[in-house]
């Protein structure tokens, strides 16, 4: 009887949403020509910085629709590139660092946001991108992507008067 009791516990984590059994897809829809990264600052600190993901892409069967990027504990949505017609980018910009309430009362401290996170264990030089392809989506990891320079923009006078 205790064994059932055991058993029938063990089963409870199964039913949670993490994500983290997602399959990768081995033989995707695409050929990769190449990926790369390149991380940019703003030549002001309200400018910001953060990273860019490019992805060429050789091939690409039709009916293809891409969706995500992950890279580097985040995501955001993949969009083709103004320049390039097989590049897509994913965009991600730092975001300013938030003051975490720590109080005694519990109901000030619930205001906090955990961070969101992705559901899959990259390597800094890894990503992720998923797609839509005969009404499933599928996730691709892109390993060894290549880092380019940093390009940093450089500060403006406001007023043109240079």
């Amino acid at each position: 009887m205790l064994s059932v009791v055991l058993c029938s516990f063990a089963n409870c984590g199964s039913g949670n949403t993490n994500t983290s059994y997602l399959a990768f897809e081995d033989n995707p829809p695409f050929s990769i020509e190449e990926a790369s990264y390149q991380l940019w600052a703003a030549g002001t600190p309200e400018g910001g910085s953060g990273v860019n993901v490019f992805v060429n892409f050789s091939d690409i069967q039709q009916g293809v629709v891409f969706k995500e990027i992950y890279f580097r504990g985040k995501q955001t949505q993949v969009v083709t590139s103004p320049a390039v017609r097989v590049q897509y980018v994913g965009y991600f910009k730092n975001e300013p660092r938030r003051d975490i309430i720590m109080d005694s009362n519990p109901i000030n401290e619930a205001a906090n946001t955990p961070p969101k996170k992705i559901p899959f264990q990259l390597y800094d030089d890894e990503a992720v991108i998923s797609y839509v392809f005969n009404g499933k989506t599928n996730y691709f990891r892109i390993e060894n992507l290549e880092r380019k320079e940093m390009l940093a923009y450089p500060t403006s006078n406001p007023k043109g008067d240079n």
